[in-house]
């Protein structure tokens, strides 16, 4: 079944990514076995284990108004949309390039954790989180705190900002710093690094963001 397929009545099914022979990407909400890739979380909220979720949904720019629909439907979605709203205001990120962000990182899954070590909605690390002063106490460590939406979207929020104040408003370097780190960045002579992750996440959720922002006309 495809992603157009699983949103019913304002609610959506678990979506897992499937990659053929071909090479094409189908989306199932029949889970398939180490072969799929669980992107979207129907209820990310029961208990067990946090979701362990790659860094980037890994959809084409074909499926990009798919995307944008389901995440409109999901209740994740929603239930973050104040945090979202009052950190883009508060950091002067634009709200629809801080949705696609947060889409391509977690899905709106507050509790996905990357093979890597990154948390949460926008999937940070715990050491780029303590820069922006976050710290572990006797309650929880840095990983844990950012479990937290408000908290993670605030964070994210901030270094996405100094990133793009950075490499002066253009966004797809913002964007590749920060899945690759503004050193890589700067490395390549400010421009995308040639990583085949790095440059796909920039074209997804440039994918994503031009398709949410306002029709002009």
């Amino acid at each position: 079944m495809f992603l157009g397929s699983l949103v019913h009545g304002g609610a959506i099914a678990d979506v897992w990514k499937v990659v053929d022979a071909n090479g094409m990407v189908q989306f199932t909400n029949q889970a398939p076995g180490k072969s799929g890739q669980l992107v979207i979380e129907s209820n990310p909220t029961q208990s067990g284990p946090p979701m362990v979720t790659h860094r980037t949904l890994g959809l084409p720019d074909a499926a990009a108004s798919t995307t944008v629909a389901v995440i409109n439907a999901s209740p994740t979605y929603q239930a973050v949309h104040a945090s979202m709203s009052a950190a883009s205001q508060a950091y002067g990120v634009d709200y629809h390039l801080l949705k696609a962000v947060v889409a391509a990182e977690s899905a709106f899954n507050s509790k996905a954790v990357s093979p890597k070590g990154a948390v949460g909605l926008m999937q940070l690390m715990p050491a780029t989180a303590m820069r922006y002063g976050v710290q572990a106490d006797r309650g929880a460590t840095v990983s844990s705190k950012l479990t937290d939406p408000d908290l993670n979207i605030k964070t994210g929020t901030r270094y996405l900002a100094d990133l793009l104040r950075l490499f002066g408003g253009q966004t797809e370097l913002a964007l590749a710093a920060y899945n690759a780190g503004e050193g890589a960045v700067a490395r390549a002579g400010n421009r995308i690094p040639d990583f085949k992750e790095t440059q796909s996440y920039v074209q997804r959720v440039m994918s994503v963001y031009r398709l949410l922002q306002p029709k002009v006309g």
